[in-house]
């Protein structure tokens, strides 16, 4: 699904609605119109309230007191409560975006006298824009206009200065991008005094509202590492007025949050990350999607509740074919690679495994992974992308399909690919992932499509729809046509056809890499192919699980702070056979240091 893009159709709506609408191209500031003056369906705005002498107590601070809320609501009565935040203690700012046009109404709540129970009408002009982001078809996404949305990422390149900046985020819209990630909390953004400085968010600000002002939704992690260490997230009460005010700030904005950065690498990041969680479902009133930047996976972390996506960074596909049939989220996968084979490969493997992928701004400083970029939106938004799930009744590719309706093959090795195919009319073609040139192949009806790539000198993308089909249920169908498959995972040993061989007995030398392997118990077809992932907890150190291998056999090292005096380790293996069948083992070792 080909994006506009966004800048040009709202210029044309302000000019014609005479509302001033102020995009900096250079390196002063962007603004934001006022909610009263020029709100448009889809695009932010702010309320700004004057404070005076006497407005408030002496004891009173804009940013460790809540002063003053919002709350919106909707032509279909639906409300939304936003928070105000204040630059320089003179004022107070509340940002929103209209998710509909029509006359809307906002009530004031605040310790400022001479604002509180205020309500006000306001109108909220019609605009083509797609809305904010939300979860969809379980592992997929939507707009607030109920249409899918493509998921594609890429880091916003914070050594730019504003001008520069801003030309290659309209380089980026052109490319096809549609999320902008980046982190809210690096550097020194605290005063002294460990609250927010307000020259470092104003900075922040022209970057943000340059991308969010030309459509892309942001994607934020909310510190790195090196702030997460720091005495502002050191206790409870620190971290209450701090996601107060991020949320107060860009909430009202089309976001996601993203948590702190590469989680598993820091102490006591999961009750971090558990109370982060709470406070943003406190505070934001759009409840945009929740998950956490990962060094592997932020899947660990699911069951407490408060993550509605995933975020992988694994650059091996097998972990996340594995991981999707464990979990019914939409995953992120975070591309890394500058190498052009690598990239490629990255991205098709992400997509044939269910992911939607974000890119580092690094890897786009090659052109060849421009290229690969671009033929990656031209073949997925032609597909309907927010259905697809993993297809494995293949050979020699990696796929995704809709069942009766079309399939998304890659072929890494080049060689034969063989696809069993409900039987119909299908409309074949190659795809050649480096330049986009497309090898159209003859239509073709049957139960077993086997073709050899159309040469052995790279990696090639097999597409093979229905295009009737398809056309026809763009007719029918408005998003959901099937339902998401669930899988039920095997746990009984029993009906594995695999054991856990190493480590043998029930007890690791923590000291030392610990071999493990498997063996196979029942060598069949369905087993031709077996994709393993090997996790590890010790459920009182409270971390919850971590990766500790991948295939069927290798070495693995327990992490130091695991080993305490009668730790037991709980060792479990997720596997995936070639019909993509989930099966699970776990035994449990006890830890000798």
């Amino acid at each position: 699904m080909r994006l506009l893009t966004i800048v040009p159709v709202i210029l044309k709506h302000m000019l014609r609605s005479g509302l001033l609408f102020l995009i900096a191209l250079h390196a002063s500031a962007v603004s934001l119109p006022l909610c009263t003056q020029g709100a448009a369906a889809s695009l932010p705005c702010e309320l700004r309230f004057d404070l005076q002498s006497g407005d408030l107590a002496a004891s009173a601070s804009p940013y460790k007191d809540e002063l003053l809320n919002v709350e919106f609501r909707s032509p279909r009565a639906t409300t939304y409560l936003m928070h105000a935040f204040s630059d320089d203690g003179r004022s107070l700012r509340v940002r929103f975006t209209p998710p509909e046009p029509g006359a809307w109404t906002y009530h004031v709540s605040s310790a400022v006298r001479r604002y509180d129970n205020q309500e006000t009408a306001f109108n909220v002009a019609d605009f083509a824009g797609p809305g904010l982001v939300y979860v969809a078809n379980l592992r997929h996404w939507r707009t607030t206009n109920k249409k899918p949305h493509l998921w594609l990422g890429v880091s916003l390149a914070l050594n730019l200065d504003q001008a520069a900046l801003e030309s290659w985020l309209d380089a980026r819209k052109s490319d096809g991008f549609t999320h902008v990630r980046c982190t809210l909390l690096t550097g020194q953004p605290f005063t002294s005094a460990l609250e927010p400085d307000p020259a470092y968010f104003k900075e922040l600000d022209d970057r943000l509202l340059a991308a969010s002002t030309r459509g892309f939704v942001l994607d934020l992690v909310l510190a790195d590492q090196a702030m997460v260490g720091s005495p502002a997230f050191h206790a409870r009460e620190k971290l209450d007025p701090l996601v107060r005010y991020l949320c107060a700030r860009y909430a009202g904005l089309n976001v996601t949050w993203q948590g702190v950065e590469r989680f598993e690498d820091v102490p006591g990041a999961r009750p971090l990350l558990k109370d982060l969680g709470s406070l943003l479902q406190k505070y934001d009133g759009f409840q945009h999607a929740r998950s956490t930047d990962a060094r592997v996976s932020s899947s660990p972390l699911l069951r407490d509740g408060w993550m509605t996506f995933l975020i992988e960074a694994s650059p091996h596909p097998s972990f996340a074919a594995v991981e999707h049939q464990f979990t019914a989220q939409p995953e992120i996968h975070i591309i890394t690679t500058t190498d052009p084979e690598a990239f490629r490969h990255e991205l098709w493997t992400a997509t044939t495994n269910g992911e939607y992928p974000s890119v580092s701004a690094d890897s786009l400083k090659n052109e060849a992974n421009l290229k690969a970029i671009r033929t990656w939106v031209k073949v997925v938004s032609d597909t309907r992308h927010w259905e697809l799930e993993p297809y494995f009744d293949l050979d020699g590719a990696r796929a995704v399909g809709l069942d009766e309706v079309e399939y998304l093959a890659y072929a890494q090795t080049p060689g034969i690919v063989e696809i069993t195919l409900p039987k119909h009319k299908y409309n074949p073609l190659w795809v050649n992932p480096i330049t986009g040139e497309e090898v159209p192949l003859k239509d073709y009806k049957g139960e077993v499509f086997s073709r050899p790539t159309p040469d052995n000198a790279h990696d090639w993308i097999l597409q093979v729809p229905r295009e009737g089909r398809k056309e026809n249920m763009l007719q029918h169908y408005y998003f959901e046509s099937q339902d998401p498959p669930i899988q039920e995972v095997e746990t009984d040993p029993a009906k594995a056809p695999f054991e856990i061989t190493e480590p043998p007995g029930d007890q690791i030398n923590s000291r030392i890499p610990t071999p493990f392997k498997v063996n196979l118990t029942r060598k069949n077809r369905s087993t031709r192919n077996m994709q393993y992932v090997w996790w590890g907890e010790v459920v009182a150190g409270g971390e919850g699980p971590r990766v500790l291998g991948l295939g069927s056999n290798g070495n693995f090292t327990v992490p130091p702070r695991w080993v305490t005096s009668g730790a037991t380790l709980n060792l479990r293996v997720q596997a995936l056979n070639a019909n993509g069948k989930a099966y699970e083992i776990n035994k449990v070792y006890r830890l000798t240091p």
